[in-house]
């Protein structure tokens, strides 16, 4: 993080050289500022270019203490060939050939342009190599936090069926123990990852730290044969897995996500490079996602809850199948905002039919991810479906009649009678006069004469 943040200032720095360069040029070309200026500048040029070099040494050396050194740009030649452009410069300067020493301050501007971009390549590589690496750990820590999800069920399943006067029973608690001691290996994956991420370090820290007193606490239950209360335990620690595994995959969806914008605008869109033809508020949307993605979401919840009532687990209902679940809604949740998004920042300000939406989609998404599958789940699903039904109707009819456009009303003062206006005034004056001459009253008669007041003002 220390070399990735040094390499942004080196670029900045250089960048800046580079514009101050090109500037000088243009100067010692016109020849309008005394010759000691131009040259004066130029020296300073020379020296801050100089500083900037010394800095990148000192970043490639920590750079290389690295246990996996990062891919820096090499540049030497171009360096060298730079500093010649510089020193030409100002020997042409000290002779008075400005237009010579131009083309040479032209040529030095050029080429720490070039090694800027060169940085900043070499940095956007850094970091989508970087962002490969957490993906691939991302990817693997799902798939362990699922697996022990799974195992975390299995177990509280089997202890609901098995007495604590059993060898069953201390089985089971080993099991428990294994399972303990499984997720404090994906902990600490855990938190080396989320180091490297500040964007999910929060949650992270704060679910693993919930996880891991629930597991413990599962474990001193079972120990003392309080099997109730360690199954409520275990059932928190199981969501709170499952909290973490929707968690990482959104963050993977979302590292995609910018992986794919950084590469060229003609495989993101139909009209690359041109934002034309496209309304904002109203991005367009794949086959399968808004109405038609709910409406086979709610079927499949249909079908879970109607295998489930015929015959348990048998025909549904497992937790993989409420995670995919989870995650369709959670893709079409995202899609709601992305477009609530782009409403705000095109000015048409928060649809709150859109929100309304988002917010009963994140109420189903927490349902499935705890795997509750009742009928309010069910009867919510059916509202988001009637909700995103009647939204797209009205975008369509909208689309339909664009010239039908609404206008604010205008306020317009009511006029009044000038007769009755000169009444009002001359009341409201006498009104004035009385308070200002009103004496010094006990309570009660103060508040007879305020009432009386306004009962003037009210006629």
């Amino acid at each position: 993080l220390e070399i990735e943040k040094e390499l942004q200032e080196q670029l900045e720095k250089l960048e800046e050289l580079a514009k101050e360069q090109e500037e000088l040029a243009e100067e010692t070309e016109k020849s309008e500022k005394p010759q000691e200026e131009l040259q004066k500048k130029q020296e300073e040029i020379k020296e801050e270019f100089e500083k900037l070099e010394e800095e990148m040494k000192e970043t490639e050396e920590k750079n290389e203490e690295l246990e996996r050194p990062m891919e820096m740009p090499e540049d030497e030649e171009q360096k060298e060939a730079l500093k010649e452009d510089i020193k030409e410069a100002q020997e042409k300067m000290e002779k008075k050939e400005n237009s010579d020493a131009s083309k040479k301050q032209k040529d030095a501007a050029k080429k720490m342009k070039e090694m800027a971009e060169s940085m900043d390549a070499a940095m956007q590589s850094m970091q989508e190599e970087g962002m490969e690496e957490d993906m691939q750990a991302i990817r693997q820590l799902l798939e362990n936090i699922v697996d022990l999800s799974f195992d975390q069920e299995d177990v509280m399943d089997q202890f609901n069926i098995t007495t604590v006067n059993t060898p069953r029973y201390v089985e089971l608690v080993q099991n428990q123990f294994q399972i303990n001691n499984d997720f404090e290996l994906v902990r600490d994956s855990l938190n080396a990852l989320a180091k490297r991420n500040f964007q999910i370090e929060t949650f992270v820290t704060e679910k693993v730290t919930e996880i891991k007193g629930n597991l413990k606490e599962t474990v001193a239950q079972l120990e003392e044969r309080r099997t109730p209360q360690a199954a409520n335990v275990q059932q928190r620690a199981m969501t709170g897995l499952n909290d973490l595994a929707l968690m990482l995959s959104e963050s993977m969806e979302n590292m995609q996500q910018q992986m794919a914008g950084s590469m060229a605008g003609d495989q993101q869109c139909e009209n690359p490079g041109n934002g034309k033809g496209k309304k904002p508020g109203k991005p367009s949307e794949n086959p399968g996602d808004g109405s038609d993605g709910q409406r086979s979401l709610n079927d499949a919840v249909e079908g879970m809850k109607k295998g489930l009532e015929k015959g348990g687990k048998g025909e549904g209902g497992s937790a993989e199948e409420f995670a995919k679940m989870a995650q369709k809604q959670a893709a079409l949740r995202r899609a709601l905002e992305a477009k609530q998004k782009a409403k705000q920042q095109g000015g048409e300000g928060t649809d709150p039919e859109l929100q309304e939406m988002i917010n009963e989609m994140n109420k189903a998404e927490e349902e499935m991810v705890n795997k509750r599958l009742s009928s309010e789940l069910i009867k919510r699903q059916q509202k988001i479906l009637s909700k995103m039904l009647d939204h797209e109707k009205a975008e369509r009819q909208q689309e339909m009649d664009e010239q039908r456009k609404s206008e604010t009303a205008k306020q317009r003062r009511k006029e009044l009678p000038p007769n009755i206006e000169e009444y009002i005034k001359k009341r409201k004056s006498e009104i004035e006069m009385f308070k200002r001459v009103t004496p010094e009253l006990n309570p009660y008669f103060q508040g007879l004469v305020d009432e009386y007041f306004r009962s003037l003002r009210g006629n």
